[in-house]
């Protein structure tokens, strides 16, 4: 974007854009009978569609603003018991004494930790309902769902951003176009919450954390091939009231959200071109990369670990022990559902097309496919030593981690998630002026 040349005193843009995501994986969890090895347990799935509005402005020489509002149409979730083995599945409890091979409510850590309720028939001594769907009852047989969140929408965050061409080949065709740039996305909406005794009333998608984001990114057009690189670093700064609000005299291992940085290398091929008119079709190929740092996040397991807004002390039947609260705790508060997150890298590429019909008018889609390392999902540590005597003693409130949960954070409890693929339809269409 630019301004203030003398063939084009101002550019303006009005884009529209929408996304389509599934995301899906595996979630583990470790088991002390099995020296801690993983078991299966859940398989996440969710889908997400969201419509971008989004303005650009040129307000200076190779420099522009924009203003975007990404609006979530829909975004579901849920969690199925891991059957993946279809027809060969093997059940605990099973006639043959065989070892189990899918879950059930019966071998299921989300179930077996109290994470989500269940009811044992007194009959027969076996769970006959469990989870929570997004009305608040539990499932039966034969349904093999163990938790659905509720349909979630509205808008997103309000972004503003800056972008600087200080290298523009189009004006210097001996160098290449570089840009430098910088957005905030503002968490101004709701944000999202979750509890299990109202499910239906949040169903908002703010994050609770403002993000700013500096990139850089360098293209050389070489006749038709057209390659470009690209780096950006998202700091996250949670907003008051959130989830992600330091708990005061907490000694929480870690408070803010996950940091992230990334890199994107990739190519567009002119297929055809009519430099006259402003017309191209153009293929573009990119390969992304990018690194999520150890912090808090919500995690595929957020919303069915957040607890009860009517629980207020261990003894009261809406606070699930070693949840809500540790065992031998004299005290208890709803569990925020955000854990910390490992560290992990997430790998990926996009494939695309790209058409501008005139001088006006740009259209673009991408197809593509984002996949996670495996990484843990409840990764809090025990405390913070104080004392300096290298170790953190649990039962000093001066050092333990008002967040850490044995059942979930300790070694051979601790909750996994492996083989996350998240594939994508992006389409854009822009008017320009």
């Amino acid at each position: 974007m630019s301004a203030l040349d003398d063939d084009n005193a101002f550019d303006f843009n009005v884009t529209a854009a929408w996304l389509h995501e599934q995301k899906s994986g595996f979630i583990k969890h470790e088991d002390a009978s099995q020296n801690g090895g993983l078991v299966k347990d859940m398989i996440f799935g969710q889908t997400r569609d969201v419509l971008s509005l989004r303005m650009d402005f040129g307000i200076l020489w190779d420099v522009g603003i924009h203003i975007e509002a990404p609006l979530v149409l829909a975004d579901n979730r849920h969690l199925d018991f891991d059957q993946s083995s279809d027809s060969g599945c093997v059940y605990p409890g099973n006639a043959q004494k065989a070892p189990a091979t899918c879950v059930n409510a019966e071998n299921s850590g989300l179930v077996g930790y109290g994470i989500v309720p269940s009811t044992v028939d007194p009959a027969t001594g076996k769970i006959s309902s469990w989870g929570v769907n997004q009305n608040g009852s539990q499932f039966t047989l034969p349904s093999s769902r163990a938790f659905q969140g509720p349909t979630r929408s509205g808008f997103e965050s309000l972004n503003l951003g800056i972008t600087w061409a200080p290298f523009n080949q189009r004006r210097d065709d001996t160098r290449p176009t570089w840009t430098l740039g910088f957005e905030s996305k503002l968490d101004v909406f709701h944000d999202m919450r979750y509890d299990p005794s109202n499910p239906g009333g949040n169903t908002a998608v703010g994050p609770g954390y403002h993000q700013f984001i500096w990139s850089t990114y360098v293209s050389k057009r070489f006749r038709y091939f057209d390659p470009y690189f690209g780096a950006w670093y998202n700091l996250p700064v949670r907003t008051n009231n959130s989830l992600y609000n330091a708990i005061p005299d907490g000694n929480q291992t870690a408070i803010n959200p996950q940091q992230r940085a990334g890199i994107v290398a990739g190519f567009e091929q002119i297929a055809w071109e009519n430099p006259r008119a402003d017309q191209r079709v153009t293929v573009e190929f990119r390969a992304r990369a990018e690194q999520h740092f150890s912090g808090r996040g919500a995690s595929e397991m957020w919303e069915a670990l957040s607890g009860s807004s009517k629980c207020m002390d261990p003894a009261s039947a809406d606070c699930r022990p070693g949840i809500d609260y540790n065992i031998g705790d004299t005290k208890a508060f709803p569990y925020p559902g955000v854990t910390e997150i490992q560290q992990y890298g997430s790998f990926g590429g996009d494939l695309g097309l790209n058409v501008q019909v005139g001088k006006f008018a740009r259209f673009r889609g991408l197809f593509g496919l984002l996949i996670d390392e495996p990484h843990y999902i409840t990764y809090s540590g025990t405390g913070i030593d104080r004392n300096g005597d290298g170790r953190v003693d649990s039962d000093d409130p001066a050092e333990a981690n008002v967040l850490y949960r044995d059942a979930l954070d300790a070694p051979g409890r601790r909750f996994k998630v492996e083989g996350t693929q998240i594939w994508s339809l992006y389409l854009e269409g822009s008017i320009m002026f």
